[in-house]
């Protein structure tokens, strides 16, 4: 029964060790909510604007569109030359390999 009795008085410290962490996050999470709200309240006071001109979204869009293309041509070209380079080593090699066994 000690034994039962030392468990669970180490069970009930831990217990509320878990309840003070458990508590110091809510108050903390209450702060944040409180700031929170405080923002949205100066953000919902805030003069609405008219809706903001598309164009330069659109314009940026269209920009990363030409961007994406090119790159895309660009590692094409490079993938090709690269292509072409693996051809052309192939064959000096083998070039190579023939004039050897030709001497």
């Amino acid at each position: 029964l000690a034994g039962q009795a030392r468990g669970a008085a180490g069970e009930a410290e831990r217990s509320a060790a878990a309840a003070a962490r458990a508590q110091e996050s809510l108050e903390k999470a209450v702060r944040e909510a409180e700031e929170l709200a405080e923002r949205l309240a100066v953000a919902e006071e805030m003069p609405v604007e008219e809706e903001p001109d598309t164009s330069v979204r659109d314009r940026l869009a269209a920009d990363g569109a030409n961007a994406r293309q090119t790159e895309m041509e660009a590692r094409l070209q490079a993938r090709t030359h690269e292509e072409r380079v693996k051809g052309l080593a192939g064959r000096a090699d083998s070039l190579d390999r023939a004039a050897r066994a030709e001497r």
